[in-house]
């Protein structure tokens, strides 16, 4: 376990967007002690008037140039396809030193950009904390919505250790445990637990839609589909900046159900009975580690 960062010593954060995410990083920050200055951009004078409303910043702004002048760390919270023009206006305004990260769902194609656009003396490294819901806006935001959960750090080559380990200290005084891997070994992963997942959500609602069957839908399906009712925007984003891993991920699906197919068209009880078993007992195992992990934190 690395020493948690004194958030206290840092006078002030940008958060770069104030959605769910964003605003649930100012809620924590405020509970994990921190006395500085939270300063919200975004787009929109309505979100930012939610923001200041839910306390989740304390300072708004449009401009996010403005925004990181004089911020410390800038954590970019909007949608990907934003990712390019923000960092551009804000590059000329960060001071040398800076650490910026972010929290977008694909990690390769961002870390590049930034890694692109961002001038040298700026301290990025990406971030991805498992945590959020299928609601969006601030009001949904929480201060513990970060409290034992995962936070995954992308760095480079590029990317010094110092900055690492700052970043992994940011995240755990929020609540986090973090761990670091490639971008791309996240993109490859994330495709499979978190990305395919939804594209099988909105299948099977779409499926169901058919002849009305979703009218006799249970609770199963419910608890299934759940992540279907994520925002449709934001998840084409994240397809489209992991098209790679997610077609592969799909790929395995489709040969892991025509498998399944087989043996059903085969009437082979055994091997059906065999492979539902192994996922019984893959699942109950993750769960088991996972409550463990929310007991006894690492």
């Amino acid at each position: 376990m690395h020493k948690i960062i004194d958030i206290k010593n840092l006078d002030q954060i940008a958060i770069i967007g104030v959605g769910l995410l964003g605003g649930s990083i100012g809620l924590a920050l405020r509970a994990a002690g921190f006395g500085g200055c939270r300063i919200g951009a975004g787009r929109r004078a309505s979100s930012l008037r939610k923001a200041l409303n839910c306390d989740a910043v304390d300072v708004v702004t449009r401009d996010v140039a403005k925004a990181v002048s004089g911020s410390q760390l800038v954590i970019l919270c909007t949608p990907i396809r934003q990712f390019d023009g923000l960092i551009t206006r804000m590059a000329p305004a960060l001071s040398p030193g800076t650490y910026v990260t972010d929290v977008a769902s694909t990690k390769a194609q961002v870390v590049r950009m930034a890694e692109r656009l961002l001038p040298d003396p700026v301290r990025f490294v990406g971030s991805h904390p498992m945590a959020g819901s299928e609601k969006t806006g601030v009001e949904f935001a929480r201060a513990d919505l970060f409290q034992l959960s995962t936070c995954i750090l992308t760095p480079t080559s590029r990317t010094k250790p110092a900055t690492v380990s700052w970043m992994r200290r940011f995240w755990e005084a929020l609540g986090c445990r973090t761990v670091v891997t490639s971008p791309e070994r996240h993109d490859r992963l994330l495709a499979r637990v978190s990305h395919l997942p939804h594209a099988v959500a909105a299948a099977l609602v779409n499926l169901a839609v058919c002849e009305s069957a979703i009218d006799l839908a249970g609770p199963g399906f419910a608890d299934a589909t759940r992540i279907a009712g994520g925002d449709a925007t934001m998840w084409t984003d994240i397809f489209r900046t992991n098209r790679r891993a997610v077609l592969q991920a799909i790929d395995r699906l489709v040969a892991e159900l025509r498998w399944f197919r087989q043996k059903l068209d085969d009437d082979d009880a055994q091997a059906i009975l065999k492979w539902l078993a192994a996922g019984q007992e893959a699942r109950n195992k993750w769960i088991s580690r996972r409550y463990r992990k929310k007991v006894l934190p690492p």
